[in-house]
């Protein structure tokens, strides 16, 4: 486990008025705190108003599947990625639309675990793929979601993974903080303690 705990660059104090982003403020009452990682990208305008309004297409808003898989989705892609902060995010707000926590404590060995639908399989399939560079054997897993998904639905599924795609490269260059509010996800899925930055 990675033993560095502060930011390669701090994040905003709350006091800066460019921490206030109403966007931001949005975000902060859906998850209950004030994510670091977004206090860091504030120090450039127009990239918080951005990537959560991306976010907002993505993950939490209205979609053709529900919230809680466009999350598992998303936190599958961050965990082949490696990335502690943004794969924990993910898991907790999982756990805040509904996943168990014993359903996210299975999510390494979700293709054999019986706490998962075939659908969910596809999708995560789609996830493990797309999670690092190189993509591996894309085309296998597009190809076996189509038994359960239209085209636009496996759109929606990319669309998640490529969203994380941001967060893992940033917060791992930027080491981002883990706040206290989603590090009780630690607690409850051993397998975070296993990823790197």
């Amino acid at each position: 486990m990675n033993a560095r705990t502060a930011a390669r660059i701090a994040p905003l104090h709350e006091s800066d008025p460019r921490s206030r982003d109403p966007v931001l403020e949005e975000l902060v009452d859906f998850v209950g705190y004030r994510p670091n990682a977004l206090l860091t990208m504030a120090r450039k305008p127009g990239v918080v108003p951005a990537l959560l309004k991306l976010l907002s297409v993505t993950l939490r808003g209205d979609g053709q599947l529900t919230q809680a898989l466009r999350f598992l989705i998303a936190a599958e892609a961050a965990r082949g990625a490696r990335c502690r902060y943004t794969t924990t995010h993910l898991v907790h707000a999982a756990h805040h639309l509904g996943v168990g926590w014993d359903k996210l404590a299975a999510l390494p060995s979700y293709r054999d675990d019986p706490r998962y639908t075939e659908q969910e399989r596809e999708a995560l399939a789609i996830a493990t793929a797309g999670g690092s560079l190189p993509v591996r054997e894309p085309g296998q897993a597009i190809d076996q979601a189509r038994q359960v998904f239209s085209e636009e639905e496996i759109v929606e599924i990319v669309s998640c993974v490529a969203m994380v795609g941001w967060f893992n490269r940033w917060n791992g260059l930027m080491g981002s903080e883990l706040e206290p509010m989603p590090s009780e996800a630690l607690a409850h899925v051993p397998w975070l303690q296993d990823l790197e930055v």
